[in-house]
């Protein structure tokens, strides 16, 4: 299932990059750089328009801010199957949402020298299958409506919700909770802030809500 939601995901981002006039080198590669959709597509939104070139790296920057605590609950897990530690410089670039959360939920259940290659061979046919998909996506660009196209990257955003509300820790569902709520009344009032205002205002509000409820006297 993770493998066919990039597909069908990055199916949209390479058709993106082909209606934005940009090579399929360009889609191709940047994938394989990047390997994070909102980055790549906050990237390509704001090079067509023109910005400036800082404007665009502070908005890929904050896109994929949140790789940072997702490396770093990551990593300890695959650390004790790993040989050599620079071997980590290169596990850590291919941490995405879906090699996260299930290493993670997999984890518990397999022996700790087994978590690396598991997440070896999760990567790897995610990045084989996200490649497919950008390459399939700029060759048939043209041949379904915009409106489909555009479609399909957000379908990545639904699995990603789905992901999440199906996790069996309360800080996830607080989370999803608040962001369901929060992100299109923010929206509403800023189109431009409002995902990142629902991002911090409902993490923030997910992490006192768990330390409540999980208090002595809670």
């Amino acid at each position: 299932m993770p493998a066919l939601v990039l597909v069908v995901s990055l199916i949209g981002f390479g058709s993106l990059c082909r209606q934005s006039g940009l090579s399929i080198d360009f889609a191709l590669i940047s994938t394989a750089v990047m390997w994070a959709l909102p980055g790549q597509i906050a990237f390509v939104e704001l090079h067509s328009a023109g910005n400036a070139y800082l404007a665009i790296v502070l908005a890929v920057a904050m896109a994929n801010a949140r790789f940072f605590p997702m490396t770093a609950t990551l990593m300890p897990l695959l650390r004790p199957g790993v040989r050599r530690k620079s071997w980590l410089y290169g596990l850590a670039h291919l941490v995405s949402f879906n090699s996260w959360v299930w290493t993670l939920r997999r984890s518990p259940e397999l022996p700790v020298l087994a978590r690396a290659p598991y997440y070896v061979a999760f990567v790897a046919v995610s990045f084989v299958a996200g490649m497919t998909g950008v390459a399939v996506g700029y060759v048939l660009a043209g041949v379904a409506p915009p409106s489909v196209a555009l479609g399909l990257v957000f379908l990545n955003v639904t699995y990603f919700v789905l992901m999440l509300s199906d996790a069996r820790r309360l800080p996830a569902l607080l989370a999803v909770i608040a962001g369901a709520i929060g992100g299109p009344l923010l929206h509403l009032v800023s189109s431009d802030w409002g995902l990142l205002v629902t991002g911090v205002v409902g993490g923030t509000l997910a992490f006192l809500g768990t330390r409540i409820v999980r208090a002595p006297n809670g």
